[in-house]
């Protein structure tokens, strides 16, 4: 496992690019004798593993994809590409699921049923689940269940965390152009300036989520973005802004880019500018059905000390597209800690982003234990 981390973070790919890191899951599995299709999604890998003899199907699931992130992080295995990193953990929870194929095959004549390995492109950007999904991987045979892991930099190592309910939000997005009339920037009274209305609409969006939305309910409106003139003395006559509206229920979910779309609409109309607003939905709230929960904290309870294991509820503001195999069939989606202390956390998504190779241990042992505590049942 160790090895197979080192190499895919050596050779970092993002989104439906995992063309290497796809070769070498496809390598190992057919090395391991499991039924091996690549392609599905572009670049995705499945594999399939059938028992002794008939019986139900796990799935069992990681995503291969990088970020378009500089590496910092002193390791000697550092990203050897230029712009891309693995600043997620996304290497590990390939090599760890590779991991559980291996003590899988291994284990084939002691169950009854089939597992099947997702190996999933592009999860930090479009999606690649949904992709396979509609490409059959639920199908021949039918799967009944579905289980993933994060490795999780604000835990500390070796605790796990698997809750009910919605544990990951909805990662939707939204463009925003505001036109005003542009101009000379020493006669601002003859135009009508879009970055003062702009920051208007942004001081608005900030204070609508505290008190249009019940602060017991989680939601957050970010904008990541704003575009708007080249020069120091041209009012311009656009502005573009872009963000992200997270949230953990379907009714916020549809609620707020309503209420986003009516600030920015009237706010630039009473500055006699116009707005338009453009909401993009993308993955949907990540649910954990309960008994797969359950299922999944027994499990790791046979390789972690039992304590560390628990139903606590991690709900994290971040999507993650995994929600989709939800949709379809009950799932669960594990947390397991990489942090030294609970004092300093690992940050994703950042350049200096590391943890120990040991962690993998725990994520591999744990989805191997999952898929046969479910097929024995």
């Amino acid at each position: 496992m160790v090895s197979i981390r080192h190499r895919i973070h050596m050779e970092p790919e993002i989104a439906f690019e995992e063309v290497k890191t796809a070769a070498l899951v496809a390598e190992t599995l057919r090395s391991l004798g499991i039924e091996t299709r690549t392609g599905v999604a572009k670049t995705g890998v499945l594999g399939i593993l059938h028992g002794r003899g008939p019986g139900r199907t796990v799935l069992l699931r990681a995503d291969m994809d990088a970020l378009p992130v500089d590496e910092l992080a002193d390791v000697p295995y550092r990203s050897r590409v230029r712009g891309k990193m693995h600043a997620c953990g996304h290497d590990a929870h390939t090599a760890g699921l590779l991991g559980a194929a291996m003590v899988l095959s291994e284990l084939r004549d002691s169950f009854d049923g089939c597992i099947k390995f997702m190996f999933q492109p592009a999860e930090e950007e479009d999606g690649g689940a949904l992709t396979m999904i509609e490409e059959g991987i639920l199908e021949s045979p039918k799967v009944d269940a579905a289980f993933g892991c994060h490795l999780w930099g604000l835990m500390e190592e070796g605790k796990v965390a698997v809750s009910g309910g919605p544990v990951m939000a909805s990662p939707d997005v939204f463009d925003l152009e505001v036109t005003g009339r542009g101009g000379h920037g020493a006669q601002p009274h003859l135009t009508v300036d879009p970055i003062m209305v702009s920051a208007s609409i942004i001081t608005a969006f900030n204070n609508m989520v505290g008190r249009r939305v019940d602060p017991l309910v989680p939601c957050v409106v970010s904008v990541c973005s704003i575009s708007g003139g080249e020069v120091h003395n041209v009012i311009p006559e656009k502005v573009i802004m872009k963000g992200t509206i997270r949230t953990l229920d379907e009714e916020t979910r549809e609620r707020i880019p309503k209420e986003l779309e009516k600030l920015a609409v009237g706010i630039a109309g009473s500055m006699g500018a116009t707005a338009n607003f453009i909401y993009g939905k993308r993955f949907p709230v990540l649910i954990n059905d309960e008994e797969m929960a359950s299922l999944a904290r027994d499990a790791f309870r046979k390789h972690a000390d039992p304590s560390d294991v628990s139903d606590n509820q991690i709900q994290s503001m971040g999507g993650e597209d995994f929600a989709y195999l939800g949709q379809h069939v009950p799932s669960a989606y594990a947390f397991i800690g990489i942090a030294k202390d609970g004092k300093n956390p690992v940050l994703h998504h950042n350049p200096y982003f590391s943890f120990e190779d040991s962690n993998m241990k725990l994520l591999a042992k744990g989805l191997a234990q999952i898929a046969l505590d479910f097929l024995s049942e």
